[in-house]
């Protein structure tokens, strides 16, 4: 059996016991639109835990009711003889008649809670191959029917990451589901649970599962526990592992590095990372914040950069309610310290600005065209293309060497703007080649500079394959002057 998924967050003190109320209703299907708890709840009885502790099974009901996303733990393929594609079968230890269990979940709904159903565990035996996308779909769609889920997760660990064609399928699959519920005027959850190593640029295997969903996802709640030694280097800091007793600095850096895209890590906005750790020392072998104080001072520290995350995840409910091997009950501790945090804080605002694509730094050889708006494409927040309303400030003269500086602004008809500037540079093309050009083999250490697109840039810490230009303000790269080369 496996101990899974996260939690993340905290502050203080009272336990709320309104229901949660930052969420968006369509029709029957309840999507979260504000900060979130979410714990995995138990399709089975009696989970035995890392120091001997006993995992209870509970009604969803039962769940404190800070847990304001439940995901129900597993949709697998429980009969390799019945077929590869998975599904989902209430154990009938829970004590529960499907009925019952419907029951629970509209429960829930009512209160402005998500129930979605994850898909993975230890002993999932998800393997999809190219072409099982429609009957993937038709079986999420038939469940989530039939149940009245919210969304699904992405809970394939180990080997089932990159099983057969599980990185390709998996999010096309997804994407149907979502445009099926879209039509009808509902928002289908999608998350993911992956084990924070296989967020990395070297090491990134949950990638293609990010990228394949890009702009359907909800939130993604990494999994900061189960994994040593594994964490990140951070200069001025030195190596901060999971296990490090700095736990404050652990979240923090991970979290910045993960929010930036930095330190060799893929990136996921704030406003998309939800921070998950077990519940307690029996939730998993290692990763347990013992005070919930480091967790609180690290979020802090992001809310204070203008980047507080999303949330916390945590396995398990039934860990929060289970007992350790004396027998003595966790009282639900983890919901205590960390829902009325989470919950209290001022919920990130959703950005409706419009979105460009095609607008980067560029260079042109002199006395060749250049035609400002090639390629460049805007959308609002429906993906809708509004690309006919870019307006662009500046001009470009290809027969004068020189930088030169292009605004864009674009306007929604619902009155949201985006603006983005733009570096075009024009160089003679028998101008000397740069001898230092960034390249993405290689790596580079502290106040290494290099070259690129027209300017010279200096690494503030150890990087390899981040593109000078486009890691922000927080990234490794700092621009230090226009090149004097090409």
């Amino acid at each position: 059996m496996k101990l899974l998924p996260l939690p993340l967050l905290a502050s203080t003190m009272l336990m709320a016991t309104s229901t949660v109320s930052l969420s968006v209703q369509a029709n029957d299907m309840v999507a979260q639109a504000g900060n979130v708890v979410v714990g995995y709840w138990h399709n089975w009885c009696d989970g035995a835990g890392y120091r001997g502790g006993l995992a209870p099974c509970v009604d969803l009901t039962e769940v404190h009711p800070d847990y304001n996303v439940v995901n129900v733990s597993f949709m697998k393929v429980y009969d390799l003889n019945a077929g590869r594609i998975p599904t989902f079968q209430l154990d009938p230890a829970i004590g529960l008649t499907e009925s019952a269990f419907i029951d629970q979940i509209h429960t829930l709904n009512s209160q402005g809670r998500s129930v979605l159903l994850a898909l993975g565990g230890a002993d999932a035996h998800v393997e999809l191959k190219a072409g099982d996308e429609q009957a993937f779909a038709d079986e999420v769609i038939r469940l989530t029917d039939k149940f009245g889920f919210d969304g699904l997760d992405i809970d394939l660990e180990q080997n089932a990451i990159t099983a057969a064609d599980n990185q390709t399928v998996i999010p096309a699959a997804l994407r149907m589901v979502k445009e099926h519920y879209r039509a009808q005027g509902k928002n289908f959850m999608i998350t993911m649970a992956p084990e924070f190593p296989y967020l990395t640029t070297a090491n990134g295997k949950y990638l293609p599962y990010i990228q394949g969903l890009e702009g359907d996802y909800d939130f993604i709640n990494p999994q900061f526990y189960n994994q040593g030694g594994d964490g990140v280097y951070v200069e001025g800091v030195g190596w901060l592992s999971q296990n490090d007793a700095r736990k404050e600095e652990f979240i923090y850096y991970i979290s910045d590095s993960l929010i930036n895209g930095t330190r060799g890590y893929t990136t996921i906005t704030n406003d998309k990372l939800v921070f998950g750790i077990p519940a307690n020392i029996d939730g998993a072998n290692n990763g347990f914040v013992e005070d919930p104080n480091a967790l609180y001072a690290a979020f802090d520290r992001l809310k204070a950069q203008g980047q507080p995350l999303r949330g916390v995840m945590t396995w398990s409910v039934n860990w929060d309610m289970g007992t350790n091997s004396a027998g003595q009950p966790y009282n639900e501790q983890f919901i205590k310290d960390y829902g009325s945090y989470v919950h209290n804080q001022q919920p990130p605002e959703p950005d409706k600005s419009p979105v460009f694509s095609g607008i980067a730094d560029t260079r042109v050889v002199r006395g060749t065209a250049f035609d400002p708006l090639a390629g460049v494409r805007a959308t609002d927040t429906n993906n809708i293309d509004i690309s006919t309303s870019i307006q662009v400030t500046g001009t470009v003269d290809t027969d004068i060497v020189g930088v030169y500086s292009l605004s864009y602004s674009v306007s929604d008809n619902a009155g949201n703007s985006a603006n983005q500037p733009r570096k075009v540079t024009v160089y003679d093309d028998n101008q000397p080649v740069c001898p230092n050009a960034w390249d993405s083999a290689t790596a580079y250490s502290t106040n290494d500079e290099v070259t690129h697109n027209g300017t010279l840039w200096q690494a503030k810490w150890w990087t390899q394959g981040e593109e000078p230009g486009t890691t922000g303000t927080w990234g490794v790269w700092e621009e230090i002057s226009p090149a004097t080369c090409q």
